[in-house]
Parts: C-alpha cells; structure tokens; sequence
C-alpha cells in the first residue's frame, strides 16, 4: 500500500472532521439569520469533502485486496470491505447511510435539510471517528 498517499487520507479526513464537528458546533448555536445559510453550505460541502476522503480510502483497501476495478460503485465497495472484515456490520450501515446522504447532496435531488445532516452527524460522531481509526490500522500494519 502506498504509506505517503494513506497518510495524506489520513490527515485529510481527520481534517475534514475536525471541521465537521466545528461547522456542526456554530449552526447549533448560531441564531437563524442570512448568514447562517452559508455555513449550511458550507456544512454540506464538508460532508461531501469527508466522503472523497472515504472513497480515496476505499480505493486504496480495494488494491490492496486485489479487488479493485474500474466502474466499482461505492455500495459494492463497501460490500467487500464488510466481507473482508474492515467494516463491522455497524460502520457499514453508517457509511452506506452517509453514501445516500451524500449523493443527495452531490446531486442536490431530495438534498438533505440542515436538521437532517445535523442529526446524522451528531448521531454518528464515533463512526467518523472509526474511520480515521481503521486507516491508522492498515499504516500500523505495514
């Protein structure tokens, strides 16, 4: 596995959560006013920015594994890594769930309300944290 790119993975994602959990902080307690639907946005970019990091991952275990092609959705991805025990049943359900959340975002069909992001978030707070945990662990092992 290449170590430079799972580190920059790494520092990338812990990044992108660290400024998740802060943008999920300020619209809390932030009053509704015109500014906050900027850091709405600015919300929902970083989730997006935090799935690339999943994905940029994702990619990497796949090769690893030997189970990489080209065209490989992210749902059978994440299959793979679920059968291959990288994901438990639990982390999988979370980064399918935040895969939907994402494409509707991405593709702003039926997007996600701030409420909605807010809680899945608040909700899934040691899953994030699981991730970045799970790449540490394939650094470890080399």
């Amino acid at each position: 596995m290449n170590e430079e790119r799972l580190l920059k993975v790494i520092e990338d994602m812990r990044e992108v959560i660290s400024n998740l959990k802060e943008c999920t902080k300020v619209l809390e307690y932030t009053e509704n006013d015109n500014k906050t639907i900027f850091i709405e946005f600015g919300l929902k970019q970083i989730f997006v920015d935090f799935f690339i990091t999943v994905e940029s991952l994702t990619s990497m275990l796949l090769k690893e594994f030997k189970r990489y092609r080209i065209g490989i959705d992210m749902k059978e991805s994440l299959n793979i890594l679920l059968e291959n025990k990288v994901l438990s049943e639990e982390e999988f359900i979370f980064l399918n769930e935040a895969r939907l959340l994402r494409n509707r975002i991405s593709h702003r069909y039926k997007e996600p309300s701030k409420e909605e992001l807010l809680t899945f978030i608040n909700m899934n707070t040691n899953y994030f944290d699981n991730i970045i945990n799970i790449a540490l662990g394939f650094l470890i092992r080399k």
